[in-house]
């Protein structure tokens, strides 16, 4: 398992597409996440790019997500 801190994608509103499942939600609420979970990044400005990302992937665009 990978601690996922503040910043990083796994935190973010765009993290899971903006559709939080339960996988997310727990990554949100326990701030860890399996090594090997991708899941699509939904910021506006990525996505034409048809990201998957990491918990504990990075950028510029980082959103905390709501509580």
């Amino acid at each position: 398992m990978l601690h996922v801190q503040q910043g990083q994608c796994g935190l973010c509103s765009h993290y899971g597409n903006g559709r939080p499942d339960s996988r997310v939600v727990q990554i949100r609420s326990s701030h860890e996440a399996k090594e090997d979970l991708t899941e699509a990044c939904g910021h506006p400005k990525h996505a034409p790019l048809h990201l998957k990302v990491t918990a504990v992937s990075r950028c510029d665009g980082f959103e905390p997500a709501k509580a």
